[in-house]
């Protein structure tokens, strides 16, 4: 996995990324790529646990959504480690299944 610093420092969670989901990243546009730094930057690494987008069936999962077009990043929170790991990148359809062979508790 590679990590990276949360910007701006303070109470915020360190960034790390799955090598696969690394992968999946790098074959986004780079608009989508934008969207979901936003979406970190902002307000992940800060409070991550947003109970609107808890996964449901895979314990400490959220999702940051896109809807145009529909991509989601699935990220695992460690509040022991002040983690947040994205785990998969892809389009709707696919990264729930994605998740299955990813998910901490699960692999």
């Amino acid at each position: 996995m590679a990590a990276k610093a949360a910007p701006g420092g303070g109470a915020s969670y360190e960034l790390a990324i799955h090598d696969d989901a690394l992968a999946e990243w790098r074959k986004l546009d780079e608009s989508i790529k934008q969207r979901f730094k936003k979406k970190l930057a902002k307000e992940r690494l800060l409070q991550p646990r947003v109970s609107k987008d808890i996964l449901h069936g895979l314990p400490d999962c959220y999702k940051i959504k896109i809807t145009t077009p529909q991509f989601r990043l699935a990220y695992h929170v460690n509040d022991a480690e002040k983690l947040l790991t994205i785990i998969a990148v892809s389009s709707r359809d696919d990264v729930y299944a994605l998740l299955e062979n990813r998910h901490p508790s699960l692999g």
